[in-house]
């Protein structure tokens, strides 16, 4: 990151930033992507499965990857300020921090997440393909969050392009993974869907080892001296705690509410299980979009307002959301025009397609409201405000889709479509709160007579 002095150098500047996280993004989501629709293609029944699985699998992923991406503003504000030398350390608490979080999704994937899936009313082969999955899946735990924190230094350091290269490879370490262990090719046991998540979890494991070397041959990370271990330092751990619980506990209320929609369909065919679950990972695919609108101004916002360039924020906001609305035209575009062919991606049954074709209909709307919610979510991170959003986000998200949902799918005939509907509908709601506070925070700031107080502005918008 570096400090700019017109629109055009902010705009290009954030341009660069976005990008390389666009692609990264894209190679993050793909990793459900590849194991979902590989496993499609093997047959409908693993796809059920793996689908469920992943249904339980992402909110905690991404709760506790969230948390590890609270190091992106603490370092991005260290930089504003001059202080290089608390780089290294912080980084390193972060890695401490993600192998303690690795414990607990370890826990949820062998204790929680059999006992909840024998609870559904699914065939017996689709929980058992389930079950098979996670646990393989849970081999690349660790690596994963490790990955996480080293991701969340280079995009904080504006090194965004190094982090999309990483990630990139690992799309064809887990397609080559896959297509060995879901198939068996080559002498290697045919697994089915549960496979994929071996295959996947192997993939994270080279893709964390090539990152470490990475990390101490790149010359420009010599001078945050990241080759010194740090000791452990309990208050700086309690500080991304502290800042990354509700980042993680915003993203986890919003994913959850997905998966907890996808659970309660459960009572459905696994016919349109699989459908639904298709589609909405193709949805997920496309969310790659605004996420990494949301992660850019978390680091040109986090930045500016390090530096008490108050205004140099809200001119990147205005650059951000306008680029987001300009990237969603695009998508739409995309998904509406070649939905049925997308559809073709899972499946090839010409009933399975149609339907999934009509489930991607309503993802339009997803894309639509995503791209007016999740970049607020990063502008409100870049400000460390990240307690108040996290309710907001409870708030829109679980007191709004599931008993909508609910009440639409009892008292109408709208069936599964009555869940998406719900979905949209807390999505748009979502997006209004986040929008206030937002308004609430750019007031206070416009009132404040000396900007250097900006840690007593922190203090009364946290607490």
């Amino acid at each position: 990151m570096y400090s700019t002095q017109n629109k055009k150098e902010k705009i290009l500047l954030f341009l660069k930033i976005f990008f390389p996280i666009l692609i990264y993004q894209f190679a993050n989501y793909s990793a459900s992507f590849i194991d979902t629709t590989m496993t499609g293609q093997y047959d409908t029944l693993n796809l059920a499965g793996v689908s469920m699985a992943t249904s339980l699998w992402n909110p905690f992923f991404t709760f506790l990857t969230g948390i590890v991406s609270a190091l992106v503003p603490i370092i991005g504000q260290h930089l504003g300020q001059g202080k290089k030398n608390e780089v290294a350390s912080d980084y390193y608490q972060f890695m401490y921090l993600s192998l303690g979080l690795s414990l607990i999704l370890f826990a949820l994937v062998f204790l929680a997440a059999p006992v909840v899936l024998q609870s559904m009313s699914l065939e017996f082969a689709v929980k058992d393909i389930a079950i098979r999955y996670l646990r393989l899946l849970a081999i690349g735990i660790i690596p994963l969050l490790l990955f996480s924190v080293v991701r969340s230094l280079l995009d904080s350091l504006g090194l965004t392009n190094l982090s999309m290269y990483l990630m990139l490879l690992l799309l064809p370490l887990n397609s080559g993974f896959n297509y060995l262990l879901i198939y068996g090719k080559l002498g290697f046991p045919e697994l089915g869907g549960a496979g994929a998540g071996l295959g996947t979890s192997l993939a994270y494991w080279c893709v964390l080892f090539i990152s470490l070397y990475v990390l101490q041959k790149q010359e420009r990370l010599k001078e945050f001296k990241l080759n010194q271990l740090s000791p452990l330092n309990l208050e700086k751990i309690k500080e991304g705690i502290v800042l990354g619980l509700p980042i993680g506990g915003t993203v986890f209320a919003e994913v959850a509410v997905f998966s907890a929609v996808g659970l309660i369909m459960s009572k459905f065919s696994s016919f349109i299980i699989a459908s639904h679950q298709s589609a909405m990972n193709f949805s997920s695919l496309m969310y790659a979009f605004p996420m990494s609108i949301s992660t850019a101004m978390a680091i040109v916002v986090s930045y500016e307002v390090g530096a008490k360039r108050f205004n140099d924020a809200k001119q990147y906001i205005r650059i951000g959301r306008l680029l987001a609305f300009v990237f969603a035209g695009l998508t739409l575009s995309f998904l509406y025009l070649y939905r049925e062919a997308v559809a073709g991606l899972y499946g090839q049954d010409p009933d399975f397609i149609a339907l999934t074709a009509n489930f991607l209909t309503y993802s339009l709307f997803f894309q639509l409201a995503d791209t007016f919610a999740a970049p607020l979510q990063g502008i409100l991170r870049g400000y460390k405000d990240t307690v108040i959003p996290f309710y907001l986000g409870i708030l829109g998200y679980w007191g709004v889709a599931i008993p909508l949902g609910l009440a639409l799918d009892f008292y109408t005939l709208l069936g599964a479509y009555a869940y998406w509907i719900s979905l949209i509908v807390s999505l748009i709601i979502s997006g209004i709160l986040y929008q206030w506070r937002l308004k609430y925070i750019l007031k206070i700031i416009s009132q404040q007579n000396d900007f250097n107080q900006i840690d007593k502005y922190k203090l009364k918008t946290l607490n």
